[in-house]
């Protein structure tokens, strides 16, 4: 379905805005886009006994093969508003799980630890983003445009590990080494991030060519994620504070006709990292315990895309 919308983009409708920015004909009043790239992902996720650090796992998945839906219009008054579907899957995917046991680990550094895990058969289950942003234009010329505005995206993302290697402290310091059977779940992970963010677009044009670019910055609404470790029975839910979000974007888009245009943008997104609560359950009894600010996540990503635009 992806294929047959952008074919009939790139044959019948039109260029509209230059990744995501601001630069349209006068006469444009709706656009249209789609795209297919590559994306890297990556997710940390912490656990803390007081100011120290107990657990740390970093997700990392590179190759994720991203398809984007986007949409907007002109509101007149020089204002505007656009919406952006992502979804990405597939990719390589890799996870380490390190732990400091208080009495085996060496000390708090990431070579200090006590338990590790390797998990080279990580599979990414889905990326998923939505973002709905207004804007208004605060400059304009026959070449170029800036805008302001603001939105709100929700990301979503999630990833089950198998499989792996391990060494662990069990009576000794690394004593405990050994593989976990091929195809064996042992950890699922997810992060739900809901974000508000305002900043600037800009564009220009020379002839056929426009550049544009944006810089957007904001806070998550806290982060919710979701720690299932299979093998013991255990279920964690992290409730992260605010956390603040860094976004960049900037895109190449050529003029094919009157009606339609190729793109090339890339994108890069940061939510740092924050610390909350956490709740941690076992599934065999239901039995759960809260421990306050013992949680932590942060999320990062960063494409590359190339599609076409349309406007009608």
């Amino acid at each position: 379905m992806l294929r047959s919308t952008l074919v009939a983009l790139a044959l019948g409708t039109s260029m509209a805005h230059a990744g995501d920015g601001v630069v349209r004909p006068a006469d444009s009043s709706f656009w249209l886009s789609g795209g297919v790239g590559l994306m890297n992902i990556e997710a940390h996720e912490y656990v803390y006994l007081g100011n120290d650090k107990a657990s740390q796992l970093d997700w990392d998945t590179d190759g994720v093969v991203l398809y984007t839906v986007a949409a907007g219009a002109e509101l007149g008054s020089d204002w505007h508003v656009k919406g952006k579907l992502d979804f990405g899957f597939g990719g390589d995917g890799h996870m380490v799980d390190y732990d400091w046991v208080p009495k085996y680990a060496i000390d708090q550094s990431m070579d200090g630890w006590s338990d590790r895990s390797i998990h080279p058969d990580t599979r990414l289950d889905y990326y998923f983003s939505g973002t709905v942003e207004i804007g208004k234009n605060v400059f304009a010329d026959e070449r170029s445009t800036v805008s302001v505005g603001g939105g709100v995206k929700y990301t979503q993302v999630r990833w089950d590990a198998f499989g792996g290697s391990y060494i662990y402290s069990d009576e000794g310091i690394r004593n405990d080494i050994g593989e976990i059977p091929d195809g064996l779940r042992g950890i699922t992970y997810q992060q739900n991030i809901p974000t508000l963010f305002v900043g600037f677009d800009g564009s220009t044009s020379f002839d056929r060519l426009t550049l544009s670019g944006g810089v957007k910055g904001g806070m998550t609404v806290g982060i919710d994620d979701t720690d299932d470790h299979w093998l013991t029975s255990t279920r964690s839910f992290g409730d992260m504070k605010a956390a603040p979000v860094l976004m960049l974007n900037a895109a190449i888009d050529y003029r094919l006709t009157e009606t339609a245009s190729f793109y090339l943008a890339g994108n890069f997104e940061n939510v740092f990292h924050r610390k909350g609560d956490l709740n941690s359950t076992d599934t065999s009894t239901g039995d759960a315990t809260l421990y306050r600010n013992a949680a932590g996540a942060s999320f990062k990503t960063m494409s590359l895309q190339f599609g076409f635009r349309g406007r009608f």
